[in-house]
C-alpha cells in the first residue's frame, strides 16, 4: 500500500507540473497567433481568422474546429472572452498545433517565431507528443516509477525552458517531483 500512495504522490505532483507547462505553452501560443486575426475578427478563434489558419479542406481541421466550438461552449458560448476559450482548450489542441497539417499556416508564420531560432518543428511536435502521453498516463493513474518520473520531469523542465526561463524557475521552484522520487518506499 506505501508503494501505490508513493506512486500516486508522484503522478499527482507531475500533474502539478504539467499544468505549469500547459498554462504557459497555450499563453505562448495565443500570444504568438495574435498575428492570424483576419478583418473584422477580433481573436484568432473567431471564425474568418480560424477558417483560414485551420482551412476545413484539410483532413483533420474538422476536429479543429469542433474543438474551438466545444471550448468556446464550455467558457459561456459566443460570448465567451477569448481567454476564457483558451483556456477551456486542451493540452492536445497545442500540441497539435506543431503538426506536419499546420505547418504552413500556423507553425511556419506564427509558431516558430515563438520558439529559439533554429527549433525544428518535427522534434518538437514528438518532443510535445511524448509528453502528451506521459500527461495522459499519469492522469489515467497508470503506476510511476521513480525512473519515468524523472524522465518525466526532465522533459517538462526542457520544454520549459523553450517556453520562458521565468516558467522553467517556477516549475523547478515548486516542483516536489524529485522530492517524492527520493522518498520511494
Amino acid at each position: 500500500m506505501a508503494l501505490y500512495e508513493w506512486s500516486t504522490s508522484l503522478n499527482a505532483a507531475l500533474l502539478h507540473d504539467f499544468a505549469h507547462l500547459e498554462v504557459g505553452l497555450r499563453n505562448m501560443y495565443d500570444t504568438a497567433l495574435k498575428g492570424a486575426v483576419a478583418g473584422g475578427d477580433i481573436h484568432w478563434l473567431d471564425s474568418t481568422s480560424a477558417d483560414h489558419l485551420f482551412p476545413r479542406s484539410v483532413a483533420g481541421n474538422a476536429r479543429t474546429h469542433r474543438d474551438i466550438a466545444t471550448a468556446r461552449d464550455n467558457a459561456g458560448g459566443n460570448a465567451a472572452p477569448a481567454g476564457k476559450v483558451i483556456a477551456e482548450l486542451t493540452f492536445g489542441f497545442w500540441v497539435f498545433l506543431t503538426s506536419r497539417r499546420h505547418e504552413p499556416l500556423v507553425w511556419l508564420p506564427h509558431l516558430a517565431h515563438a520558439y529559439p531560432s533554429g527549433t525544428h518543428r518535427v522534434q518538437l511536435h514528438n518532443g510535445l507528443s511524448d509528453l502528451l502521453k506521459a500527461r495522459n498516463r499519469v492522469a489515467h493513474h497508470e503506476p510511476a516509477t521513480a525512473r519515468s518520473g524523472r524522465e518525466i520531469i526532465r522533459r517538462i523542465r526542457g520544454h520549459a525552458r523553450y517556453i520562458s526561463a521565468e516558467l522553467a524557475q517556477h516549475i523547478d521552484a515548486t516542483s516536489t517531483v524529485e522530492t517524492i522520487i527520493r522518498n520511494r518506499p
